[in-house]
């Protein structure tokens, strides 16, 4: 089998795992998804995963893709199953979502739409953050981790390798892997029983 190939399966595989088990918390009830995040997140997936494709990044685009696709269907569940409020930051990130795309598809300058892409990532990461400091319980670590992991054999499957290709996975593995390190850290720092007074 081509390594490539072998490294393009390899990045689904953690997500579809992570995906399945959200599904499944969010059909039962458990989870109750934010609509607006799940449809920001889609978006920026699918900008990240038309950039690489425009730069034949071949089998390592398909975390990407996959990402878009699961996070677009949740947010399809989430307007019946979920919550809808949108806040100004939410509002803020889906119009650079919807920017960025709209330079990708229509204007087509890739490199100015990805640095917008990227940017809007990283906030929506550093909100993440903030929310898993303050609430580590109602973030799952797993999810997260999983989410780390399927982009770094994406990494190395990509055919060709250049800012368009490389940017989102990286940026979205760093994002990913510090809101794990939050929630875990945090969790602990929550659970541990506190000192009593003397």
């Amino acid at each position: 089998m081509n390594y490539k190939l072998f490294f393009g399966i390899l990045s689904i595989i953690p997500a579809v795992i992570a995906y399945f088990l959200y599904f499944k918390k969010m059909l039962a009830g458990t989870t109750k998804p934010h609509a607006f995040s799940w449809l920001i997140w889609g978006l920026l997936a699918a900008n990240g995963f038309f950039a690489q494709v425009s730069a034949h990044a071949g089998v390592g685009a398909w975390a990407t893709g996959l990402t878009s696709l699961a996070s677009l269907a949740i947010f399809g569940f989430a307007l019946r199953l979920g919550t809808t409020k949108a806040s100004r930051p939410d509002k803020a990130l889906l119009a650079l979502a919807l920017l960025s795309l709209s330079m990708l598809l229509v204007i087509n300058n890739k490199g100015v739409a990805l640095c917008l892409t990227l940017f809007a990532l990283a906030a929506g990461f550093a909100m993440t953050i903030a929310k898993a400091y303050k609430r580590p319980h109602e973030e799952s670590a797993t999810a997260f981790w999983l989410n780390t992991v399927k982009f770094v054999p994406a990494i190395a499957a990509l055919s060709s390798f250049s800012f368009l290709t490389v940017a989102y996975p990286l940026v979205a593995t760093l994002g990913n892997a510090s809101v794990a390190c939050v929630v875990v850290v945090c969790g602990r720092l929550v659970a541990a029983p506190q000192p009593e007074e003397s």
